[in-house]
């Protein structure tokens, strides 16, 4: 039986430290500001990426910091506490764009400069549909993805395709090669979303990274990381709209006493604290269990759903208990409530952990 240890260890409360002061000396204080702005969250993320921590979950022996994938959970729920702009753009590149590459020879140098955040890289998971069809030597790749993280700054994308039989290939597509155009997008707004459309994109030699169960592999690995960093960042999103819960109403007096010790919202902040807690636990046993090497897809797929409720569950008793408040921007609960609803559909949103699992519960009976 795997006994597990539910405290940090050393190195993993390092990562959590330094993320924490990274979100209280940068990305925190700027957050309302590149969101109503739309201002991409990368250009500060040279100084993070400096600390090696867009490596965490990466191997030694492919030039990460070996820390597994608990580290890059603790870092992007510490994230999106203060920028979950931030925390996408950290998952979408220590996450999974790192681990898709991770592990294929040809692709080395290629993570190198994600995990060193000399490039910025977008990523086109298999959930898009993107096809592609063999033309001597070369793959014809075609296909529209939106919104994309960083679509509008990446300098290449890292695409996930299949053909019509099935056969699945990595492929790297310069934004050149691609059309790129902007996305007005509800939540999210400082990660620069946009909408990708790969038309009879020619790709060839080195740009085909992985195919057949290489690239089956590569899938897997990324959607790992996008389904539990996701359930993460949702974790971080509901913390930071309770926390923001707490504060106001501690301080706004109604009926000559704070709200928070109004009993109606008391429980809405007890509320929203057990069930962002629960789905902190799921999304932490299902990064342990990765780390342990065991099968963690059925218990990523309920931590991405429990925590995608608790956000938007947070989010909307944050507004509620703001009042007028909570519609305005200075007040950051707005923000989250944006950036929740927009969980409910990015990567497969709600409906898909549901699907999975539905499938999961069938397979055993």
């Amino acid at each position: 039986m795997t006994m597990h240890n539910f405290q940090l260890s050393e190195e993993q409360t390092m990562v959590l430290e330094t993320v924490r002061k990274y979100v209280q000396d940068v990305a925190g204080p700027q957050a309302l500001e590149h969101d109503e702005h739309r201002k991409f969250v990368g250009e500060a993320f040279a100084d993070l990426a400096e600390t090696g921590m867009l490596g965490a979950a990466i191997g030694e022996d492919a030039g990460g910091a070996g820390l597994g994938m608990l580290s890059l959970v603790v870092a992007v729920e510490e994230l999106a506490k203060g920028c979950t702009s931030s925390a996408r753009l950290f998952l979408n590149s220590g996450g999974q764009c790192a681990m898709a590459l991770e592990g294929i020879d040809a692709a080395a140098d290629l993570l190198g400069g994600v995990l060193m955040g000399e490039s910025t890289m977008g990523f086109v998971g298999p959930e898009w549909g993107v096809t592609f069809a063999e033309d001597g030597g070369s793959l014809i790749v075609d296909g529209v993805a939106e919104p994309v993280t960083a679509a509008t700054e990446a300098q290449q994308f890292l695409v996930c395709a299949r053909s019509e039989s099935g056969d699945a290939a990595l492929v790297l597509v310069p934004a050149a090669s691609a059309t790129v155009e902007p996305s007005a997008s509800l939540g999210f707004r400082a990660t620069a979303p946009g909408k990708v459309v790969c038309a009879a994109v020619t790709v060839a030699g080195d740009a085909v990274l992985a195919r057949g169960a290489d690239a089956e592999a590569a899938f897997r690995r990324a959607a790992l990381a996008s389904q539990i960093g996701g359930a993460a960042l949702a974790v971080g999103s509901a913390l930071a709209s309770i926390e923001h819960s707490r504060r106001h109403t501690s301080e706004r007096i109604a009926f000559g006493k704070p709200l928070a010790r109004q009993q109606a919202v008391g429980h809405k902040l007890v509320e929203s604290r057990r069930r962002a807690l629960a789905a902190r636990h799921l999304a932490w046993h299902a990064a342990r269990l990765v780390d342990l090497g065991e099968d963690a897809q059925e218990t990523a797929w309920f931590a991405r759903l429990s925590a995608l409720d608790a956000a938007v569950h947070a989010a909307d008793e944050a507004i509620q208990v703001h009042g007028g408040y909570g519609y305005t921007v200075e007040y950051h609960v707005e923000r989250h409530y944006r950036d929740a609803k927009t969980l409910e559909v990015l990567d497969g949103g709600s409906l898909a952990p549901r699907d999975a699992l539905d499938a999961c519960l069938a397979a055993q009976a």
